[in-house]
């Protein structure tokens, strides 16, 4: 079975940063997070096995960190170089 991989980009309450990157390191599925500079303050890497798993992840765990004010997932359809 193929893995799923997602990115996702993040809004975070000011001064939450530390808190919220802590939070999402012990989440497994989330493979990398970056910060950025623009209208995002985080992108992070997801990897799973099926959708199913991702919409769990979005709902029981990323969702209820209170500091996050919003998210946009992408499906990654194919990696090129």
């Amino acid at each position: 079975m193929a893995l799923i991989k997602a990115l996702m980009v993040v809004n975070i309450n000011p001064n939450e940063m530390k808190n919220v990157i802590k939070q999402l390191q012990s989440i497994k599925e989330i493979k990398q997070i970056s910060t950025v500079a623009g209208i995002y303050d985080l992108i992070i890497e997801i990897i799973v096995e099926q959708m199913e798993d991702l919409n769990d992840l979005i709902v029981e765990k990323i969702d209820l960190i209170e500091a996050i004010k919003s998210t946009d997932t992408f499906i990654v359809l194919k990696d090129y170089k």
